[in-house]
């Protein structure tokens, strides 16, 4: 009995013993991260894994090992997500499983190449045991590298690269008369610049290939190195001495700052098409030259400022894309040769009011991969500028602008336009509604030229503004337009109001309300059209009353038509024959057929017409006479009947009486 109380007792610490014996054995398992692939017991576990760049390859190797029964080893970056480092976890991925070969758990890293922001990242060993996870002591990542040098100026600035020629820096070279630099000139501080890890601590210059003074990261050189080769080593201490990383050779030459000696403005100025008031019409081409001299080789660059004193490039041709035409300069010839002189041509067409402003011309050097060294600056111009007012017909210069009053339906549309000379108003400057015509200050319906002001910033620009109040849905299908006009020409420039209503449908932009009702009164005529036809062919509606209207003259058709007299004896399908007369002897008491009563033979006919209508088989003759005696009654004989043909039809047999009252 006491057995059975233990029972549930053991069944319920049974999960527990089981996980502590589960922990202790997971506790037991050993996984190291180790520059060598020895047993787990006699491996040494890394706090440091050290990757080092010889150029672009590693040395290191780098394993995880550990022992039975744990599988699946595999190194995990516990804190690049925070880092934000994304390259580093498929690069851990990529260890190759060594257990077979070992004899015991063994994955090894070896890695082609690691970047520099991996440094500091924090790395682990995990194992697979009993469907849990063991994981090694963390281990901080230190990559070492350091990339091949580079020289730069002061600013950091790299050298320029010249096609064909390599590397260059310039040093200022202020030529005396024997052609030869002055050697008091202003010098030039170049910097050994290299990144590595650890910082580099060494540094060397090197004349033409031979180490010269100077072990620091800095040199100053003057005129003494124009025509010199130079450059620079730098060692972090993954090198040794004669291993040690060196830069590209820079060529150092003499700087002649880039200056303007010429150009042609005052020239241009005063010949056509300019005219007076530096004035000149649209649709005129202007040819802009300035002569520069500098070394290295001076780029020219063409600027503008505006009315408005925004300054852009002219439009033309800008620094290396720049037309250039060099001039011969043989004073000094040879290596003594001090200048590049070049001459530099703006053209351009003169096609709106953009073009009007002031023109000048920069010359600049470019001395390093930063920005080129001119004179006059490109923000300021010199002394020497030429000056361009521009003069045509008005032109749009803005995209229309709509301001909707946010407390009411009302609305102010500007539109922005340029005229040199500017229109006189009130006749050059309209809007149009539907073909009317308002001047500044007049109204027209729920229309009214407010103004016409002035630009601000735009000396031959303005701005027309209509005013728009209680805005309908009618409003967005007015046709209207700003007219403006001066001595050069008109511009009509057209004004849409669907903004202001939301915009609408492509069709209704485009078709004016009273077209939408012509086309529907059409398509509602072509309906009717078609229903009429339908209901003509089909008997249907209205056309069926003329069928019961005319029901009793297809009835006197149908008996006249099952009489046939006429269509038996003049049908088209009979040949033609010979009228035969027939003559018959009259009995006792009868006329002859000439000696009767024109009104006996009249009603005989009507009423033989009628026998239709009785569907009795009687004999008809295509050709018959009735003789009987004047005002006797049909019913006291046979009469007789004579007929060159006869054939048997069905007739509805009319009554004696009817037959007696018609005659």
């Amino acid at each position: 009995r006491m057995g059975h109380r233990r029972l549930p007792l053991l069944l319920s610490l049974l999960p527990l013993l089981l996980n502590a014996q589960l922990l202790q054995q997971m506790g037991g398992a050993q996984v190291k991260i180790t520059e060598q692939p020895f047993l787990v017991s006699n491996a040494q576990h890394l706090n440091q894994i050290v990757w080092t760049m010889i150029g672009n390859t590693i040395k290191e190797s780098i394993y995880c090992v550990s022992e039975a029964p744990v599988s699946q080893l595999r190194f995990v970056c516990l804190d690049c997500e925070q880092k934000n480092i994304t390259d580093m976890v498929p690069a851990l991925n990529s260890a190759q499983d060594l257990t077979r070969s070992a004899g015991f758990p063994t994955v090894v890293l070896k890695l082609s190449t690691v970047n520099s922001n991996w440094t500091g990242a924090t790395v682990v060993c995990q194992a697979a045991l009993n469907g849990g996870t063991v994981d090694s002591a963390p281990a901080t990542v230190d990559v070492r590298f350091l990339r091949q040098p580079h020289v730069v100026d002061s600013s950091g600035q790299g050298p320029v690269l010249i096609p064909n020629q390599g590397y260059r820096f310039y040093v200022e070279c202020q030529r005396m008369s024997d052609g030869f630099c002055n050697q008091s000139g202003r010098r030039k501080t170049l910097r050994c610049n290299v990144q590595s890890h650890p910082a580099a601590t060494t540094f060397r210059w090197l004349k033409n290939g031979v180490v010269t003074s100077g072990s620091g990261a800095e040199i100053t050189i003057g005129v003494e190195m124009i025509g010199q080769s130079l450059q620079c080593t730098a060692n972090n201490g993954l090198y040794s001495d004669i291993e040690m990383p060196t830069s590209q050779a820079v060529q150092i030459d003499p700087y002649s700052a880039a200056k303007i000696v010429t150009d042609n403005f005052q020239a241009v100025q005063l010949l056509a098409p300019f005219q007076a008031g530096n004035r000149i019409e649209m649709h005129n081409d202007v040819n802009l030259q300035c002569t520069v001299e500098g070394n290295p080789r001076p780029v020219v660059y063409w600027k503008l400022r505006r009315n408005n004193g925004q300054i852009v490039d002219a439009p033309c041709p800008q620094g290396y894309e720049g037309v250039y035409a060099e001039i011969p300069d043989v004073s000094l010839g040879g290596l003594q040769r001090s200048v590049i002189k070049m001459k530099s041509t703006c053209t351009m067409r003169v096609s709106n009011y953009s073009f009007s402003g002031q023109y000048w011309c920069s010359a600049c050097s470019v001395v390093s991969q930063g920005q080129p060294e001119c004179s006059p600056s490109l923000d300021t111009p010199g002394s020497s500028v030429l000056n361009m007012q521009v003069q045509g017909a008005p032109m749009q210069s803005e995209p229309i602008t709509i301001e909707q009053m946010p407390n009411n339906n009302n609305a102010i549309i500007s539109v922005h336009y340029c005229a040199e000379p500017v229109p006189r108003p009130p006749r050059e400057i309209v809007f149009s509604i539907d073909q009317n015509d308002i001047q500044v200050g007049q109204k027209w319906d729920n229309f009214q030229f407010q103004n016409n002001v002035q630009n601000n910033t735009v000396s031959n620009c303005f701005i027309a503004r209509l005013q728009v109040t209680q805005i309908t849905e009618q409003d967005q299908y007015r046709q209207i337009y700003f007219k403006v006009q001066n001595q050069f020409g008109s511009k009509q420039i057209p004004v849409p109001l669907d903004s202001l209503l939301g915009g609408g449908s492509a069709l209704s932009a485009r078709f004016s309300p009273w077209w939408i009702v012509l086309i529907v009164l059409a398509a509602l005529g072509l309906v009717c059209l078609v229903a009429l036809a339908f209901c003509s062919t089909r008997k249907l509606c209205c056309f069926d009353r003329v069928k019961k209207d005319h029901e009793d003259y297809g009835d006197v058709k149908s008996g006249l038509s099952n009489v046939n007299v006429r269509s038996t004896l003049y049908g088209d399908d009979l040949p033609p024959r010979p009228y035969i007369s027939h003559q018959v002897v009259p009995s006792s008491g009868e006329k002859a057929p000439s000696q009767r009563s024109p009104s006996v033979q009249e009603g005989l006919n009507y009423a033989e017409m009628r026998l239709a209508d009785r569907q009795v088989k009687v004999p008809v003759a295509t050709s018959m006479r009735i003789d009987a005696p004047p005002y006797a009654s049909i019913t006291s004989g046979p009469s007789t009947v004579v007929s060159t043909r006869t054939a048997h039809t069905t007739h509805q047999l009319t009554p004696p009486s009817v037959v007696n009252s018609l005659v």
